[in-house]
């Protein structure tokens, strides 16, 4: 038998639906950026995003964009919308949906900024999956 791993699990379940999983990307230092953001929120903001996670893990399908959209122009980003707050995401192989941060927007577009952050997040989760497989 080998060593017992101290890496981090690349996510942690959130919802486990008939269509997809919803998952916290979790960082290689073990921290869940989506997780910790979602945390400190109020509870009804949060309780808009799990009714969000149940609907797209249980149908696979959210029609209205101002509740989830593709992000043009991205390497296959979406995010879920609840009021001004976001979380960005990504679709992984095996009917897996990756979270991978949170923040307040602003203003009419997403901050590049944010999407540069989603975007490295997912380059580091396929990255580590390939590694470790």
């Amino acid at each position: 038998m080998g060593q017992p791993s101290s890496k981090p699990p690349l996510t942690r379940l959130v919802y486990d639906g008939a269509v997809f999983q919803i998952e916290f990307y979790v960082t290689p230092s073990g921290t869940a950026p989506a997780e910790d953001w979602l945390e400190q929120l109020p509870a009804t903001a949060q309780q808009k995003f799990a009714a969000l996670f149940a609907r797209m893990g249980d149908t696979g399908k959210i029609w209205n964009e101002r509740k989830f959209k593709h992000l043009t122009e991205t390497d296959q980003l979406f995010e879920f919308k609840a009021d001004a707050d976001r979380i960005l995401c990504f679709f992984f192989v095996g009917r897996r949906l990756i979270l991978t941060h949170g923040f307040r927007k602003a203003g009419d577009k997403t901050p590049k900024r944010e999407i540069e952050r989603a975007e490295a997040y997912k380059h580091l989760f396929e990255g580590r999956v390939i590694h470790e497989a």
